[in-house]
């Protein structure tokens, strides 16, 4: 059965009003799943770091998430944990660290203005106009 974010955030924080119900699922079935958008709104709560109510390893949740609600497709799995570490070492944006966590994953390089991808070593083709001419 497919679970969005409110379930997954149940799981994550320390008090939700959801959280015995979201437990309850967890011992009952074992079909759940989910996509990368309901992580990507998981790490969206993970970023605004300055007004967070409580404080979370983005990197250890989301393997701990993992651990009980996996990614349908199953490669999008390593894509997210590759985005909640570059959320952490290189303080992206969360959609920054998933293209990036995509990106990286796969075979491919990416076609972009963002230069903060250079920085994490990927294969980016600048999108901006070449400036010498």
């Amino acid at each position: 059965m497919y679970v969005e974010t409110d379930f997954l955030t149940a799981l994550v924080k320390d008090d939700d009003w959801l959280q015995d119900a979201a437990i309850e699922a967890l011992e009952e079935r074992d079909d759940l799943h989910t996509s990368i958008l309901a992580y990507a709104e998981v790490m969206v709560l993970f970023y605004d770091r300055e007004d967070a109510e409580y404080e979370i390893d983005a990197p250890r949740a989301i393997a701990n998430l993992l651990e009980l609600v996996p990614i349908r497709p199953e490669a999008h799995e390593d894509a997210v944990l590759a985005a909640a570490a570059f959320l952490d070492e290189y303080d992206l944006t969360p959609f920054d660290a998933l293209h990036a966590g995509l990106v990286t994953t796969g075979e491919e390089g990416v076609l972009s203005t963002e230069q903060d991808y250079d920085t994490i070593g990927l294969d980016r083709t600048p999108l901006e106009p070449d400036s010498s001419e």
